[in-house]
């Protein structure tokens, strides 16, 4: 009988994933905007898209990032969702996908979708790193002598306690 080999005797190779919250308008808009990614070729990387890639922004997706899309847009059409948004599972290569078609000034009714969709978007992909600098950049401030006239440098007396 052979000994099987256990979990943590082998690094982990799971992708990260962070989440996305998307309500109705977002969802509907993303998927609207995506187009089926097909491998034409084996072996190649090289791909078509169901859709016609015209003037339009439209980005090619795999499935499975289209599904996960399909999924949100089930969920915050169901009546019984009550207007609730739904969460998605995303890595950083949908997030980039989804980077593409959050164009600023996308509005459906009053909801900025697009501005909205690139602020998750980047706080998903950078928003900790942002953070941890801002925080760096708050206890360096703590650090710095605050100087109101760089001209002049005040010199200790001797009678001055270090």
């Amino acid at each position: 009988m052979t000994a099987q080999p256990h979990d943590e005797d082998y690094p982990s190779t799971a992708i990260p994933t962070k989440f996305l919250s998307l309500t109705r308008n977002e969802a509907l808009y993303l998927d609207d905007s995506l187009t089926m990614m097909l491998d034409t070729t084996e072996g190649l990387v090289v791909f078509a898209t169901m859709r016609p890639m015209a003037s339009t922004i439209c980005v090619p997706a795999p499935v499975d990032l289209i599904e996960k899309i399909a999924i949100a847009v089930l969920s915050t059409l169901d009546a019984e969702n009550e207007g609730r948004g739904h969460v998605i599972e995303v890595n950083e290569g949908d997030l980039y996908c989804l980077r593409e078609l959050a164009q600023s000034y996308v509005k459906i009714g009053d909801e900025q979708v697009g501005y909205n969709l690139k602020r998750k978007i980047y706080r998903a992909l950078y928003g900790t790193e942002y953070t941890l600098g801002r925080q760096l950049e708050d206890v360096l401030d703590g650090f710095t002598p605050m100087v109101k006239d760089p001209q002049t440098i005040v010199a200790p007396s001797h009678d001055d306690e270090f």
